[in-house]
């Protein structure tokens, strides 16, 4: 009887493994692995680079916040030129120009009158 017992109970044993190796068997990875994954939970990384998070503002004034590598509030994407019209483009080019002048203009010239004869007291040893 005992032995009718153990053989029962391998029987059940091995149709509780059966029953669950089907169920496993309809999905093949427990976790996806693509780009979608990241974007809808948190990076899985083993090591993170050090990232800010940061407001990117698009050319068409939409915003987004993105993770960047320096620590800054507002992102702004640079304007395409071949899309303004060349009224635009011009306008754009005068203040340009108008900036670099205006950067050169402030350079103030180093006049040095030092006179080190007037600071001799200072260093000059004097005889006790």
């Amino acid at each position: 009887m005992a032995a009718a017992g153990s053989l029962l109970s391998l029987l059940q044993q091995s149709i509780v493994k059966a029953a669950t190796s089907r169920s496993s068997c309809l999905h093949t990875s427990t976790s996806r692995a693509d780009c979608s994954r990241a974007a809808l939970t948190r990076l899985h990384r083993q090591a993170y680079a050090l990232l800010y998070p940061v407001l990117l503002v698009k050319q068409d004034g939409s915003t987004i916040h993105i993770r960047y590598r320096e620590p800054r509030r507002m992102l702004a994407m640079p304007l395409d030129l071949d899309t303004l019209t060349p009224e635009e483009r011009r306008v754009r080019l005068r203040k340009r120009e108008a900036q670099l002048q205006h950067k050169k203009e402030e350079e103030p010239e180093l006049n040095d009158d030092f006179d080190a004869e007037h600071y001799r007291q200072f260093w000059a040893r004097t005889k006790k």
